[in-house]
């Protein structure tokens, strides 16, 4: 049986740090969630149970985050646009999420990797969450101030999000021919699922090329003014 650790994010200062670096950097694998500390830090709570002071402050350490696990903004805005979700967006890369608690400029946010989570660890105690993570050989029982409502509805746009990436990943895998479709299969797949995944591939690059051109026209043309030329673009792109 594995050993549980319990952490309370509501009383954040007052929890014991076992290191202050900036050494470490927050990956898929080696973290279970991180939260502003201060204005110029963050915390962190790696997988193998240690709480980590980072010497940069959230915004920063989740910059660098997508950098190095190539997680680009227009990604993000992309698969989050499809889904209709316009607060609270995580890091999606398939199945590795790392998934806020709120919306992304609430102060009391908490970024944490939903594919660490034990789904059937969630519970409300005293108007707080109590949510459970796998870590390495112990479960972390984690408080964090937030509600079950909000905490779901993000979930489920994160997992959505990563359901329209992994769609695609099956359509180029079978384009290619990397994946062999078994002859029982191939009527359903044909008629069905590969023909869902197509469809999302081409929503996709439609969605990334859309909000990289919106990005540049807005820096040079402002939000008003790029809106007619963008609805052009989306209609052409369509076709």
């Amino acid at each position: 049986m594995k050993r549980t650790k319990t952490i309370d994010l509501t009383k954040l200062s007052k929890l014991r740090i076992d290191e202050e670096t900036s050494a470490f950097h927050p990956s898929w694998g080696n973290t279970i969630l991180m939260t502003a500390y201060d204005d110029e830090r963050t915390f962190v709570l790696t997988r193998d149970g240690r709480n980590l002071l980072l010497k940069r402050p959230l915004r920063e350490v989740l910059s660098r985050f997508a950098l190095d696990n190539d997680v680009p903004w227009y990604e993000r805005q992309a698969i989050y646009d499809m889904t209709g979700a316009r607060k609270g967006r995580g890091y999606i890369a398939g199945h590795h999420r790392l998934v806020p608690t709120h919306g992304t400029t609430n102060a009391n946010v908490v970024y944490y990797m939903a594919h660490r989570l034990d789904e059937e660890g969630i519970a409300v105690h005293d108007g707080k969450l109590i949510v459970s993570f796998h870590g390495c050989n112990r479960i972390f029982r984690v408080r964090i101030d937030t509600s079950f409502k909000t905490f779901n509805r993000l979930l489920k746009a994160a997992n959505e999000a990563a359901t329209f990436q992994l769609d695609e990943i099956d359509w180029i895998r079978h384009n290619y021919g990397i994946d062999e479709i078994d002859k029982k299969e191939s009527v359903r797949y044909y008629h069905n699922f590969r023909d869902h995944c197509q469809s999302v591939h081409h929503e996709l690059q439609c969605a990334r090329t859309t909000a990289i051109v919106r990005q540049v026209l807005t820096d040079y043309l402002g939000e008003e003014d790029c809106q007619e030329i963008m609805e052009k673009i989306e209609r052409n792109a369509k076709k």
